[in-house]
């Protein structure tokens, strides 16, 4: 290769300002390993969860069964999936390090796509720099190596600028530090520099070679040299023939006043998208290279992101800094790329990267220029709502809103509900939800025939002042079709304020709720069965349902109204009263032509309004837990919900 040609990482400029240390507070103290939150349980309180997590109890509460505890970042996925745990969320009233915000993901619109589910989840992004903290609690390392001639910690980041890249691209979205701006994508590192942040040719070639055999989708080149190196030239345009996107930092040689060719290499090569830096004013940091290669500008100037405890600069020893370059900016655009891989996984990348080009937020000269190349990179299209919506009402839990389309490629709209999407496709003219009592904040988004999604609007701010019960949550999954039921009428709380979800319904509960579903006569009276009584709170709704067909009593001549009703007599019941047509045959294991309303199971199976056990079970002799039944009386009466 003649002579050697060194490789050295962008300039790692570190913001002048850095936040100051929070005090200490006199609950915890700001532990990066571990997070405060409030869990949730479905019925009691069960602390042995926490603790066998290597977690502690601060607080038992007496309104909910829950929780406030200390626990391992670590853990707190594995918590929220213990049985009984109804869901975890981050105690934000206790004085910890939460989640900072990185100014670029929301320049981007990455945030807006996390809410809709997009996080670049299944996309692979292989980092070619110094490595990656593999501890770091942020991170999630799906695998990687080392490809420089010494390696005592494998592709362990000795340097921190790997392992900055990295949180840009995909730090988790879990309550600390910072989010990423694809934090579902898989990274791979691969450690090509060294703890000087120096490389050569040959460990770079390596790092490609490895991405294009191990099928990455994404490499990241936050590193650049003066020289041209043919090889290297020869080896992206390889990666880029094979459908990976290659992205390299242009470099930060440039001149104040934006003057001459600076983009530097590989970002010069033609399949590379060379990424230039702006700052939070969308103005190129005056460092940032230019000229005709620039091909899209992201956020690169104090940029927040994790480094290794070990090496952090600022002081603080958490983690995490600032810093600034176009070394910075390229894993944003590795990112917005990953999030757009996830959406579109049938397009190659040569119609992703027009796409990157089409979406652009264009700055500086109209079209493409060499400051900003194309524009700010945009994880969504800069695309109107064509929509018009109207609030109509707010009543018993009831949200209720006109939503008109105003153009012809509309094909439907998107829901969010305090910036999580709720509705991912609808096309009623009258949208309705429910919620339990609050505030909330709905926007709109449309959606157009070729896929593409417009910018949310509305922003509308509502508030619901009932229903309210003391063990039912908006974060509870069931919440809307309980909700239904209460604005009809249908369901109502106990005494004491509860709704008692993880309770079984009893047979005389059930017959009342669907006589009221149903508009039967509810009035008390006598019945054909020997013990109920007339004076028995359900017995008219009881009779009613008996003289309708809808329900029968046992051999005996009783109708043992406290008795819990089954999932295969509620498939029973439901098919009759909601007269459903027959349905397919369903495949469950335990539903045979012998089991007592295999086909009344199979209605309800081929209506959408019951499903089985992921392990193929249907589980008919199974009691069923009054949230059970409300979602499927909800699901019979309301196609809404199925």
């Amino acid at each position: 290769m003649g002579k050697m040609w060194r490789m050295f990482v962008m300039a790692l400029m570190l913001a002048a300002a850095v936040a100051p240390g929070r005090a200490a507070g006199a609950a915890e103290a700001a532990n990066p390993l571990a997070v405060n939150v409030i869990v949730v349980f479905q019925q009691q309180i069960d602390e042995q969860a926490v603790e066998s997590l290597r977690g502690r109890v601060i607080k038992r509460f007496d309104v909910l069964p829950a929780v406030a505890a200390s626990v391992p970042v670590s853990a707190v996925e594995l918590l929220r999936r213990w049985p009984g745990v109804d869901y975890v969320q981050q105690d934000t009233t206790v004085a910890i390090d939460s989640q900072a915000a990185n100014w670029g993901v929301a320049e981007t619109k990455a945030t807006v796509m996390h809410t809709r589910g997009v996080t670049g989840k299944g996309v692979k992004i292989a980092i070619l720099d110094t490595g990656v903290d593999l501890r770091h609690p942020d991170l999630s390392v799906a695998g990687g190596a080392c490809l420089l001639s010494y390696c005592p910690n494998s592709y362990q980041d000795d340097n921190g600028h790997g392992t900055h890249v990295a949180g840009i691209i995909a730090a988790k979205d879990n309550n600390i530090g910072s989010v990423g701006v694809a934090p579902g994508a898989s990274v791979y590192a691969l450690k090509v520099l060294d703890r000087y942040g120096e490389g050569n040719v040959s460990t770079i070639l390596a790092g490609i070679e490895w991405a294009i055999k191990h099928r990455m989708d994404i490499i990241n080149l936050s590193l650049a040299a003066p020289e041209d190196a043919p090889v290297l030239k020869e080896a992206v345009e390889k990666a880029y023939k094979s459908g990976i996107f290659v992205v390299a930092a242009a470099g930060n040689n440039g001149h104040a006043n934006g003057a001459g060719d600076t983009v530097e290499y590989p970002a010069k090569y033609d399949s590379v998208v060379a990424v230039a830096a702006v700052n939070q004013d969308h103005v190129r940091v005056p460092y940032s290279a230019t000229g005709p290669a620039v091909e899209m500008a992201a956020p690169g100037e104090g940029i927040y992101s994790t480094v290794p405890v070990s090496l952090d600069p600022d002081g603080r020893g958490d983690g995490y800094t600032h810093m600034s370059g176009t070394s910075m900016a390229a894993p944003f655009v590795s990112g917005v790329l990953a999030l757009y891989k996830q959406q579109y996984p049938e397009r190659t990348n040569a119609q992703l990267r027009q796409m990157l080009r089409d979406r652009a937020l264009d700055l500086g000269a109209p079209g493409k220029d060499p400051w900003y190349g194309y524009g700010l990179v945009q994880a969504m299209p800069n695309t109107p709502p064509d929509l018009e919506v109207k609030l109509l009402s707010a009543n018993r839990g009831e949200v209720s809103f006109s939503v008109t389309p105003s153009g012809s490629e509309v094909k439907g709209y998107r829901v969010y509900r305090n910036g999580t999407l709720i509705e991912p496709l609808q096309t009623a003219a009258i949208y309705k939800d429910y919620v339990v009592k609050g505030t909330y904040r709905y926007a709109f988004s449309s959606v157009h025939r070729d896929g593409t999604e417009s910018e949310p609007i509305g922003f509308m701010e509502v508030v619901v002042s009932d229903p309210y019960y003391k063990d039912l949550s908006v974060h509870s999954w069931y919440m809307p079709e309980i909700v239904y039921l209460s604005s009809q009428g249908i369901v109502s709380g106990y005494r004491d304020g509860t709704i008692r979800p993880y309770a079984t319904i009893t047979r005389a509960e059930a017959a009342v709720m669907l006589g009221r579903a149903l508009h039967l006569d509810g009035t008390k009276r006598e019945t054909v069965f020997r013990d109920v009584h007339s004076a028995d709170f359900a017995s008219g709704y009881i009779q009613s349902a008996y003289e309708r067909g809808l329900i029968s009593g046992y051999p005996d001549g009783t109708f043992r109204p406290q008795q819990p009703i089954t999932r295969a007599e509620t498939a029973i019941v439901l098919s009759r009263a909601y007269d459903l047509p027959d349905g397919a045959p369903v495949a469950f294991r335990d539903v045979t032509p012998n089991v007592t309303g295999h086909d009344a199971i199979a209605k309800l199976a081929a209506a959408r309004i019951a499903d089985g056990y992921p392990n193929g079970t249907f589980r008919p002799y199974q009691f069923v837990k009054r949230l059970e039944f409300f979602v499927f009386a909800a699901r019979a009466s309301n196609e809404r919900f199925r």
